[in-house]
C-alpha cells in the first residue's frame, strides 16, 4: 500500500505496520529540513506502538500526541490512500515532532 505525504510536512502511514511504517517514516524525516514540525498519522496498533519511541531514539522530539476515532466525517479531516474496511472502528493516533538534524 503506498504511503503518501499530504505535503512535506505531514505523513499518512494508515494501513503501514511497523517495522515498514518506522522505514518509510525515518525516509520521510531524512528529507525535512532541522527544526521542522511534521505530522505522522497512524493507526494505533499493536504492532505500531513502538513507533514514538523509535522516532525519539532518533533524537527527534515528540511534541503532544492525540487520540482520534475514525468517524463519518474523519474523512474530510484526514483524506485516506484507501477504503479501510473497519474505517467505523479505526483508532488513529497522531505524533507531531520537532525534526532534529
Amino acid at each position: 500500500m503506498p504511503t503518501t505525504p499530504t505535503s512535506r510536512f505531514e505523513l499518512d502511514l494508515i494501513g503501514t505496520s511497523c517495522p515498514m511504517a518506522f522505514v518509510k517514516t525515518k525516509i520521510h524525516l531524512d528529507q525535512c529540513k532541522n527544526g521542522e514540525i511534521i505530522q505522522i498519522l497512524y493507526e494505533d496498533t499493536a504492532a505500531n506502538e513502538s513507533l514514538a519511541r523509535s522516532i525519539t531514539a532518533l533524537g527527534h522530539r515528540i511534541l503532544p500526541e492525540n487520540l482520534d476515532t475514525a468517524s463519518k466525517d474523519f474523512a474530510k479531516t484526514y483524506p485516506l490512500t484507501f477504503n479501510h474496511p473497519r474505517i467505523s472502528t479505526l483508532q488513529l493516533k497522531r505524533i507531531r515532532l520537532q525534526v532534529k538534524k
